[in-house]
């Protein structure tokens, strides 16, 4: 299909796209969906190459379609493979975390596999994971893998070939639709958006709306029309289409999965149906205009630029100095990255090593000693990388000695939570009255006791981003006693403070640090949260940054807003300090390190002390 004007072109369009997503978040927060452009295309060309393929000698040549693959494949996904390990092996140890496993997924087309199996999560991971944007070739490679046995299943049950092409197009369309069922399904009714996302069935559509055109094109051949007004202003408004969706939609909403994603493959049908209705003729290339050059020839670098931008996206800002992350590390990012992707497209070809191989001994020499050069450093990173990262180890620490004094809360004696209870209950009834009534379940009726929490005059509620900053919290907060886990979501805070309550343990000043794992925020929900604790009480709500996949500007946004006219309510903005500014952050740019911890307990404390004056 090199004579289709165009392809190159979209491939253009669907990476940038998907490196905004990356590096520039907040302008893109739904770039993601631009996979199904690739994944259409990739449906359309290799379909057009099958059907034609059996249509002429009644067999596909498995093998030999597969290794064809394999070899457009591999060259730039072990190029990518061994920069990214041996970057890692003299960056950070933490970045080398899990990855002796993902290494063996993404080199064996399994990421998605693997991610599915562990229940990895494509926006939320607190190690790095060099390798996890690899799922998306694993879903290519899956696809090869079964697009020849569907041809040769269903037009091999014809005797002609274009009876067979036309029962092949029906069972693609009725897949594709099943696909688009199954995306809804799983995204969007049950919420599973990694389950959605990670699978070959949901993102089964994309490809075979593109083979389904395959299929059309070869049953329907038509020549190209000169007249190129009306396919021309259908790709404009499909781009056009595809852009504002990317701006609109995000990882986490419903509708991404029950419109976005498979619109976007279908609005990618429909480009790829008008680029072949804009071809004049064979030899269009030599009088495209210059920009449409341009674009074409920076789109035959997409796949070296999705393979190097993900690694490079992980190891820039624990290489480059103090707030270079917001343009110096991205700009960086896609030089490098289009640099790397030009000389693979350009120097790196199989049939040039294999004849040097075959036919120089000073090139087979010079190969063994490149391979040993770059299998040590590469052998030594995968030795040295460690099962989970420090940051993990710390949290699971942290969370071993949370359980084991959530454990004594839970052993407490009841008489004496009960007596508490019946001393506090004339002034606490209304309050508890209200939270009973907000709970699905009742209010436990004993206190998570906790030796400092009695004596605290400042209680701090929290997740693992607070939980690694416990220690710093208590030493620089007069009477703070931290109340933090791992993964603990804002909705939990009422029945927390509900305990506390009922056994009269809730100090004046109360600070909600639990936006890292919200994705939703209602003042109906914070409302809640300070009923229970009833009147009387300051209330610190802390904003949130979880990296850059998933900036919180929307939930930061939600308790402004509920701030706004409140007397009792501050904001402590943890997300205007930390989000351009990583160097307070571990390699997930979300867990504090020790100078992060400092920074956010300072910044706790001074809202606590404003409120005093």
């Amino acid at each position: 299909m090199q004579w289709l004007i165009g392809i190159n072109a979209l491939r253009l369009f669907a990476i940038i796209l998907i490196v905004i997503y990356h590096l520039f978040r907040g302008a893109m927060p739904g770039g993601f969906i631009a996979v199904e452009i690739f994944f259409t295309i990739s449906g359309f060309l290799i379909f057009t190459k099958l059907v034609k393929n059996f249509a002429k000698d009644r067999k596909i040549g498995y093998g030999k379609f597969i290794v064809s693959r394999l070899v457009r494949l591999m060259p730039a996904l072990l190029a990518c493979v061994i920069l990214a390990l041996i970057a890692s092996f003299f960056v950070h140890p933490d970045i080398l975390a899990g990855t002796r496993w993902n290494t063996l997924a993404a080199l064996t087309f399994t990421t998605n596999i693997k991610e599915l199996i562990t229940g990895g999560s494509y926006e939320n991971s607190i190690a790095p994971n060099l390798f996890e944007h690899t799922w998306f070739l694993a879903l290519e490679m899956q696809f090869y893998l079964i697009a020849p046995l569907l041809v040769v299943l269903v037009m091999g049950s014809f005797k002609r070939n274009r009876a067979g092409a036309r029962m092949l197009g029906g069972v693609l369309a009725f897949l594709a639709c099943a696909s688009a069922v199954l995306m809804a399904i799983y995204g969007g009714l049950f919420s599973m958006q990694d389950r959605a996302y990670f699978a070959l069935d949901t993102h089964m559509g994309a490809f075979c709306l593109g083979g389904a055109l395959a299929v059309f094109n070869y049953l329907v051949p038509r020549t190209p029309r000169t007249k190129k007004i009306i396919p021309a202003v259908g790709v404009g408004i499909s781009l056009i289409t595809i852009g504002i969706l990317a701006t609109k939609l995000s990882f986490d909403n419903p509708m991404t999965y029950y419109f976005g994603l498979p619109f976007t493959g279908l609005l990618t049908a429909i480009m790829l149906f008008c680029i072949i209705k804009l071809q004049p003729n064979v030899h269009v290339r030599r009088r495209a205009t210059i920009p449409i050059r341009v674009a074409e020839k920076l789109g035959s670098y997409s796949y070296g630029i999705y393979l190097f931008h993900w690694p490079l996206y992980i190891l820039l800002p624990n290489i480059l100095p103090h707030n270079a992350e917001t343009w110096i590390a991205p700009t960086l990012n896609i030089v490098i990255s289009t640099l790397l992707s030009y000389l693979f497209v350009k120097y790196i070809r199989i049939e040039d090593f294999v004849k040097n191989f075959k036919t120089s001994s000073k090139h087979r020499l010079a190969y063994g000693l490149v391979a040993v050069a770059l299998i040590i450093p590469c052998a030594l990173a995968l030795v040295r990388a460690p099962e989970v990262s420090g940051i993990t180890e710390q949290l699971n620490s942290m969370q071993e000695r949370a359980e084991k004094e959530e454990h004594t809360a839970t052993s407490v004696d009841y008489t004496g939570a009960a007596t508490a209870l019946e001393t506090t209950k004339q002034a606490m009834q209304k309050e508890l009255d209200i939270a009973a009534n907000r709970e699905s379940s009742p209010v436990p009726q004993y206190s998570r006791a906790a030796p400092n929490a009695n004596a605290a005059q400042v209680l701090i509620i929290g997740d693992s981003v607070t939980l690694g900053a416990k220690q710093a919290l208590e030493s620089t907060i007069n009477g703070a006693y931290v109340d933090a886990l791992e993964s603990r979501g804002i909705w939990t805070a009422r029945n927390l403070l509900a305990n506390y309550a009922a056994a009269g343990r809730l100090p004046d000043t109360i600070v909600i640090s639990l936006i890292t794992n919200e994705f939703t925020i209602s003042d109906g929900l914070l409302q809640g949260i300070v009923d229970v604790a009833g009147e009387g009480h300051n209330f610190v709500f802390v904003t949130g940054y979880a990296g850059p996949k998933q900036p919180r500007e929307v939930q930061n946004q939600a308790l402004k807003n509920y701030a706004k006219n409140r007397k009792n309510i501050y904001i402590a903005d943890w997300w205007e300090l930390s989000h351009d500014n990583w160097s307070l952050m571990y390699a997930d740019h979300i867990h504090l390190n020790p100078e992060g911890r400092t920074a956010y307990a300072n910044l706790v404390n001074n809202v606590i002390r404003s409120i005093k004056k």
